[in-house]
């Protein structure tokens, strides 16, 4: 069969980092329907993605997709930020051809389904959680009925008589080494590129190890809301293959961990940079981490094996809102993890949520300087957007107000009873970049890094960036 894999028309730039200066940065490929792609690969099906936001697609431009591919089967994979749009196309693709069956899956299947089914009740079913064994599932029965299985677990379906119901969830794969790694040959890894600053070669490949989230308490994450999954991980030789297999057969020159928690067992970790030096791969790569779980061993060893940048999730300066949002950190705990870190000479990447509940423009304030405290080069300050499905979202709707959907991460969705209104709790935004940013420390240390006119023009569009979101 013919299967289409498509991540609807959406401008990142723009929605997603709340900038209004237009960069062709910030893209990496969508693992999700890689991972999908890759069993049916195998079986000998047609497959094909379509990722429509580097490409600067719309909707037309998805059509002459269709009309050259002529899919059988098309699969629309979506965040919640980027579920208009989703729906846009699959309204377009429907009128289009109504006899396509479209499936839609990703991160907004799995969190709002009621509101999918609402929004585009013509779209043919709902693939939710882990879809590997379950959109098999729905291809096989097309390939073999014409119809979808009502049966298959991990859906939602019309029955009979036109009512949406919900299948029960598949048992969860637990030892994730049996699944194929995506289907890297779908992508064309020259359409991708990270923000300024956020990588030292290119192509940079984006690499998964795990699945799940070994903490799961945070308060506003995906990963301990409705959608929480068992934490499962990949073994440290089936992850140096996969990255064996992308710098011999597709040039990538340097990965990105996209783990929650890439650094979280000492032990792992170790074998993992082991393996990565007995097989001769002498590559940059930077990941996530917990300032708990950092150990200065773990640090010094991923760094002779080529860990060059950590973003850590800081959050906030206040130790009673990290306690609110169950972050199971410390503020001791951030000073220490940055220090070992920062003197070892990997950069870091911290993410700092401001309007958060039970802030106000004084512990606003406090989470700048924390930032500025802790000597990093790079900070994210972003507006709390309350997800629905997590504990956060309780607690915002009982300590403030939610006044707009989803519109980007300088729009002001949730205002805390601590701020007058959006306004207020945008201008601490503005505040937070450029009092972190402009500042004489900031300057003076970038300055001593422009050693290459490759490093001056990330940081011509490094500034480009921050300009317009600050």
């Amino acid at each position: 069969m013919h299967i289409l894999f498509v991540i609807p028309p959406y401008d990142l730039m723009a929605k997603g980092y709340g900038s209004k200066h237009k960069l062709r940065a910030g893209f990496f490929p969508p693992l999700g329907v890689g991972y999908l792609a890759a069993p049916l690969l195998k079986a000998g099906h047609q497959v094909k993605i379509v990722d429509c936001p580097p490409l600067d697609y719309q909707n037309e431009d998805v059509g002459r997709v269709v009309a050259e591919f002529k899919p059988e089967i098309i699969g629309i994979s979506s965040l919640s930020a980027s579920a208009e749009e989703a729906y846009s196309l699959i309204k377009y693709l429907k009128n289009l051809n109504p006899q396509i069956p479209i499936i839609f899956g990703g991160a907004h299947a799995t969190c709002f389904p009621e509101k999918i089914t609402e929004a585009v009740p013509m779209v043919d079913c709902l693939c939710y959680g882990e879809g590997e064994s379950t959109f098999q599932k729905i291809v096989t029965s097309l390939q073999d009925t014409g119809t979808i299985d009502q049966s298959i677990l991990g859906i939602w379906i019309k029955d009979k008589t036109g009512r949406w119901q919900q299948n029960p969830p598949p048992e969860p794969v637990m030892n994730i080494d049996e699944l194929l790694p995506p289907a890297h040959e779908l992508y064309d890894y020259h359409i991708y590129m990270p923000l300024p600053l956020q990588y030292k070669k290119l192509p940079v490949a984006n690499v998964i190890t795990s699945r799940g989230c070994p903490w799961g308490h945070c308060t506003f994450c995906f990963e301990s809301g409705r959608a929480s999954q068992k934490y499962r991980r990949h073994s440290p030789k089936r992850v140096v293959s996969e990255i064996k297999n992308l710098y011999d057969n597709f040039g990538i020159r340097e990965v990105t961990f996209w783990d929650d928690n890439f650094l979280v067992n000492e032990g792992w970790v170790t074998e993992f940079c082991d393996l990565l030096d007995a097989a001769g791969l002498k590559i940059p790569w930077s990941a996530c981490g917990r300032v708990n779980t950092v150990t200065k061993t773990m640090l010094e060893r991923a760094k002779k094996s080529g860990l060059w940048c950590i973003f850590y999730g800081f959050e906030t300066g206040n130790a009673d809102l990290l306690l609110r949002i169950k972050k199971g950190a410390t503020l001791e705990q951030a000073r220490q993890a940055a220090k070992w870190t920062l003197d070892l000479g990997i950069d870091i990447r911290g993410s700092f949520m401001l309007g958060l509940p039970g802030e106000t423009p004084v512990k606003g304030f406090k989470t700048i300087q924390f930032a500025k405290e802790l000597k990093i080069p790079f900070a994210q300050f972003l507006l709390t957007f309350p997800e629905w499905g997590t504990e956060l979202y309780d607690d915002a709707i009982a300590h403030g107000q939610i006044i707009s959907p989803y519109g980007g991460r300088t729009t002001a969705t949730y205002v805390p009873s601590g701020y007058k209104d959006a306004e207020e709790l945008r201008a601490m935004q503005k505040k937070a970049y450029h009092s972190f940013y402009f500042n004489p420390a900031f300057l003076w240390l970038h300055l001593k890094r422009l050693t290459s006119w490759s490093k001056v023009k990330q940081y011509y569009l490094g500034l480009k960036y921050i300009l317009g979101v600050s």
